[in-house]
């Protein structure tokens, strides 16, 4: 090839990828009622025949069911919202699926959507085969959750097997289920476990209006993640996880390096606003499940601002932090945290002010280990065991915190095995004379060497911290 063609031949390739197609060249409106499904798919089509390119959608009101962004070769696509809206259109009755399990109106049994990626490979061990470099932005998704109420398996946007996918400054109203769904599987007894990597949600909204939803996000499979700048509100009906999931399903699935900030949450129903789920870390996953930070972020009205399920791992923990909670402010929440077998959790610098339940504040029925509380303050709780940690617990550490306007008790931790390091903590006030610092169980005197219980501060109605008192 002369060298003349080759030029020519490159600026080709170079104008065809960086194209712009608008949906309106293949018969979307975005001003009447009518279905832009297929308009919508013809663009996404061309671009992938093109090896990319950006998909233009004028300002309006399109209606789409399910757009099929399917294989590798939807890779390079940006999608321009120009803040338009999409409106979710669903049929006129839901299905069973899984013997009844689930009644639906996705189209695919597993994971659907407005716009659904979807690398149709599974089991892969890097993003060689990915949906690559992916931007939606400025887009407003609607779906009418009052009307067509809760559903598990229909997403606003869905997506398995994509890397360096990218959603930016758009709008996640009523969704039935999430807003976005990275997901680690796609209809049942297809295509599991493709690889998902990089995941960035920046500036975006997403009210799920009535709290009658699944999740605002959920992962449950991402090599690196990102949630920045999102507001999270009436989002989470009772029996589900929170406005953001990370859940692994499986030991296979690989979720690591995630990343949590300048969010806030309010109104959020479920286990909590945000909710890790712990796999062990093996050769199985890439030993994953790791380096995880929630970070400025403001909660109000919440259930609890963290939940984390962990494993039977817990018992022998001994590793560096999983999680870090820090530099955040929660305001009404039922609990401080919901922690089951959970292990490996660091909170830094967080204020708690009305603490509501009167139940359990810092929940730990199955146990947990390694959980850290550093720098916190902690104002009004309902509970009068204050913070309470129950079941086979291990090393759980207050360190430089401050507890004001408690109703009788600040610390409840059932198994004194569980007492970690205790210390330059200032109790301020209990509305109870008599009100203790740390309550645990009677244990024999000589453990008592084991424990780091120094320099901390009674004031008011609380008793000086004294373990001598749980001695036999």
């Amino acid at each position: 090839m002369s060298r003349f063609l080759l030029i020519l031949s490159v600026l080709i390739s170079n104008f065809m990828f960086g194209q712009t197609l608008s949906v309106l060249q293949f018969g979307a409106n975005g001003k009447d009622l009518k279905d832009d499904t297929f308009a919508f798919q013809k663009c996404a089509d061309q671009l992938a025949a093109m090896g990319g390119g950006t998909m233009e959608i004028p300002l309006g009101t399109y209606y789409i069911s399910h757009v099929k962004f399917f294989g590798k070769k939807y890779s390079n696509i940006t999608v321009n919202g120009n803040g338009s809206v999409i409106n979710q259109l669903v049929p006129k009755k839901r299905v069973s699926v899984e013997s009844g399990k689930w009644f639906t109106f996705a189209e695919r049994k597993g994971a659907d959507g407005c716009f659904v990626f979807d690398a149709q490979v599974s089991y892969q061990t890097n993003d060689n085969l990915s949906i690559k470099n992916i931007i939606i932005r400025d887009l407003k998704f609607f779906s009418d959750v009052k009307k067509n109420k809760f559903d598990e398996l229909l997403h606003q946007i869905s997506a398995h097997g994509v890397s360096n996918f990218k959603v930016q400054n758009c709008q996640f109203i009523g969704f039935l289920g999430d807003g976005i769904a990275v997901n680690a599987s796609t209809d049942y007894k297809q295509f599991r476990n493709a690889y998902n990597k990089d995941i960035e949600i920046t500036n975006c909204t997403f009210d799920g209006v009535n709290n009658d939803n699944r999740q605002g996000v959920s992962i449950y499979y991402a090599d690196g993640f990102r949630i920045e700048n999102c507001t999270f509100k009436n989002i989470t009906r009772p029996d589900m996880p929170g406005a953001i999931d990370i859940e692994p399903n499986d030991d296979l699935q690989i979720v690591r390096n995630g990343i949590i900030k300048n969010c806030t949450f309010e109104n959020i129903g479920g286990l909590g606003a945000i909710c890790f789920v712990l796999q062990k870390s093996s050769a199985k996953n890439d030993f994953s499940n790791k380096n995880f930070s929630v970070d400025n972020c403001t909660f109000t009205n919440v259930v609890s601002p963290l939940t984390v399920v962990g494993n039977d791992g817990f018992k022998n923990f001994e590793g560096p932090d999983i999680i870090t909670f820090s530099n955040s402010t929660v305001q009404n929440t039922k609990s401080v945290a919901n922690l089951i077998s959970a292990y490996g959790v660091k909170f830094y610098n967080v204020k708690y002010n009305n603490i509501t339940s009167e139940n359990l504040n810092v929940v730990s029925a199955n146990g947990a280990r390694n959980i850290t509380f550093e720098d916190c303050d902690f104002n009004t709780t309902a509970n009068p065991n204050g913070l309470g940690f129950f079941g086979d617990t291990g090393m759980i550490n207050f360190i430089r915190c401050t507890f004001t306007n408690f109703k009788i008790n600040a610390i409840t931790i059932n198994s004194p095995q569980g007492i970690g390091t205790i210390s330059n903590n200032r109790f301020i006030s209990t509305s109870y004379r008599g009100g203790k610092p740390l309550v645990t169980d009677f244990f024999n005197k000589k453990s008592r060497l084991n424990k780091k219980v120094t320099g901390n501060m009674n004031y008011g109605n609380f008793t000086n911290l004294d373990l001598s008192v749980f001695e036999r």
